[in-house]
């Protein structure tokens, strides 16, 4: 079984998970898929939802909500949800001016390039990268770095639609900004010191539900739903200003 787990194979492994720019992800994921084309369909299949965490500016939103499109490459999803949510930060800072946006689809197996869970999963690969791992250029910014950390899975799409949005990042007002807001709301005036310190500790085990978050599926459809008239009126402004 370790034939298979060529030096090839284990530096384009390593080399994808190096990451790089967008000139370098595009060599190294058409590496990957090349290295990748003939191992067995257990390390090249996903039955369960894939997600992806992106940040889009202005005109990536627009493309995925306002034009129902944006283009895809060869990139880094994972089952684990989890994972999707801290990876890269999570919620982009509010003053980046980028939407944080986690994709979620069920790959066809057409789509995915390899499984590296899977791989990850396999005693014999990970010997098979430790007995070569002094071979492997780069190793210890790649393999050697993340291993099985992303529990990745590599897939080619050609694009994504409003209809994968699984959630949207957002951020709401700092834990102590709302605490002040709800005392006030309480007690129909300015909180005593005292007043406001009880109303702190009290809810302090919700102090993480502030600031930065992922909303729900359930949420996230509904902002998309309140979103829907107003970017088919831009699409229609759009389209007769792009007319000559």
């Amino acid at each position: 079984m370790t034939r298979i787990f060529s030096l090839t194979l284990l530096q384009a492994v390593s080399d994808w998970q190096r990451g790089g720019d967008a000139k370098q992800k595009k060599r190294r994921g058409q590496a990957l898929k090349v290295a990748c084309a003939s191992l067995p369909i257990k390390y090249r299949s996903c039955a369960l939802i894939c997600f992806r965490n992106i940040a889009l500016p202005k005109g990536g939103v627009w493309d995925l909500i306002g034009e129902d499109r944006l283009d895809e490459t060869i990139s880094a999803w994972t089952p684990d949800i989890t994972v999707a949510k801290v990876i890269k930060g999570g919620v982009p800072p509010d003053k980046q001016g980028l939407q944080g946006v986690i994709l979620g689809i069920y790959p066809a197996p057409e789509n995915i390039i390899v499984n590296l869970w899977a791989l990850y999963t396999d005693p014999a690969f990970v010997a098979a990268l430790d007995s070569h791992k002094a071979e492997i250029i780069g190793y210890h910014d790649g393999a050697g770095r993340f291993g099985n950390d992303q529990r990745e899975v590599v897939l080619e799409i050609a694009s994504v639609t409003q209809q994968d949005i699984y959630s949207l990042g957002g951020h709401s007002s700092p834990f102590e900004d709302l605490v002040e807001q709800a005392a006030w709301d309480i007690h129909g005036r300015i909180p005593t010191s005292h007043e406001r310190n009880a109303l702190l500790l009290s809810a302090e085990e919700v102090r993480t539900e502030a600031g930065p978050h992922w909303l729900c599926p359930d949420a996230t459809q509904r902002v998309l739903e309140r979103l829907k008239s107003p970017a088919k009126l831009l699409r229609e402004v759009k389209r007769q200003q792009d007319t000559p």
